[in-house]
C-alpha cells in the first residue's frame, strides 16, 4: 500500500500552499487553501515583525499544517495513517 507524505513549506520565500499542494498531486479546495495561504502569510508577518516568539510561530505553524493535513485527508479520500 502507498504512503503518501503531505510536505508544506511555511516560510517566506516558498511556494504558495495551494502550488504546493498541486506538485504533490493532491486535491483540495481552492477557497479553503486560498484562507490558509493568508494565515501562513500572517504567521510569517507577525514572526518577521518580532511580535510572536519562535515557539509561537513554531507552535502556530504545525496548528496550520494539522488543517491543512486534515483537509487534503478529507478531499483526497485517504485514511490518517497513510499521511504522514
Amino acid at each position: 500500500m502507498e504512503k503518501k507524505q503531505i510536505r508544506i513549506g511555511f516560510g517566506a520565500l516558498v511556494p504558495t500552499i495551494a502550488k504546493q499542494l498541486k506538485e504533490q498531486g493532491f486535491k483540495f479546495d481552492a477557497k479553503k487553501v486560498k484562507h490558509f495561504e493568508k494565515l501562513r502569510e500572517s504567521i510569517t508577518y507577525l514572526a518577521f515583525a518580532d511580535l510572536i516568539t519562535e515557539n509561537h510561530r513554531d507552535r502556530a505553524t504545525q496548528k496550520l499544517f494539522n488543517k491543512i493535513k486534515s483537509h487534503v485527508v478529507l478531499k483526497n479520500k485517504l485514511s490518517v495513517g497513510k499521511v504522514l
